[in-house]
């Protein structure tokens, strides 16, 4: 039954243009990138979007951080990247207004498995249902493997969380150039640099001001205009299995995530 009802809303949409596909990436773990990812899916979906979230991680942090298992699941990513399965049937409507594709510790193994040249095979199973949504969000993992660089070639845009310490510049900084030296050169020449987003900042003490002057020294307006502050509301909604948009919709620490959604309506 899920798979005729989204083949019916394929058919109704095929005139539509396919979804932005944009990768929440960076090579350096505990930057805020599962929140920014989840709450960025629940703020479009909200703003009426039709959104699909991929939990490209074998963690599946954001998989859990919807309350969702992910071990009993299946299909699952595994059974996509080994081909027992179409990614159609391994989406999942959420409570939050938009669909997850889960992941699975098996992910493990398929980025073992992955060798040169199948960078590209992640992009052609989202290709298939593209024209199902309007934006598709992948939370890519950390690490500079096989699946990381698959969410950078599928992607029309990427967003780039920055925490807000100064050792993050310099993952940002790596990044960044791994794209110019290697995703453009190599793999996906058309990928767009949506931003760099400010997360986990504290304006009272520390010194996030200070790496975010920098940040805007080094990339200039490549730098959204918005920060993340680092707040208990994300970790509890974490505990609580919801977006943080949907579990406190009224804390102001939530706001940025639709400031976040706006740009991505307006600049994709």
């Amino acid at each position: 039954m899920v798979g005729q009802g989204y083949k019916k809303r394929k058919t109704e949409r095929q005139t539509m243009k396919d979804a932005k596909i944009i990768s929440f990436s960076i090579f350096k773990g505990g930057t805020g990138k599962t929140t920014s990812a989840v709450n960025a899916a629940a703020a479009l979906a909200q703003m009426g979007h039709k959104v699909l979230l991929v939990d490209l991680d074998q963690q599946a942090s954001a998989t859990r951080h919807l309350g969702i298992d992910p071990e009993p699941i299946t299909p699952n990513l595994y059974d996509i990247f080994v081909r027992r399965s179409p990614i159609s049937l391994a989406r999942r409507k959420t409570e939050f207004g938009f669909d997850l594709v889960p992941g699975h510790s098996l992910l493990a193994a398929v980025e073992e498995a992955l060798e040169a040249g199948d960078e590209g095979l992640f992009k052609d199973f989202l290709s298939g249902i593209q024209p199902d949504y309007d934006y598709i969000l992948v939370d890519s993992p950390p690490g500079k493997a096989m699946l990381a660089i698959s969410a950078l070639t599928a992607a029309t845009h990427v967003v780039i969380p920055l925490q807000a310490q100064r050792p993050a510049l310099d993952g940002t900084h790596d990044i960044f150039r791994y794209i110019q030296d290697v995703v453009w050169k190599d793999f996906n020449p058309e990928l767009k640099v949506l931003g760099i987003l400010p997360t986990m900042v504290r304006r009272l003490g520390g010194h996030s001001a200070g790496v975010i002057n920098k940040a805007r020294e080094l990339w200039g307006n490549k730098v959204l205009p918005i920060e993340v502050p680092e707040t208990v509301i994300f970790p509890r909604s974490f505990d609580k299995g919801k977006p943080a948009l949907v579990f406190s919709p009224r804390h102001k620490s939530v706001m940025p995530y639709f400031e976040l959604a706006k740009i991505i309506h307006e600049k994709t």
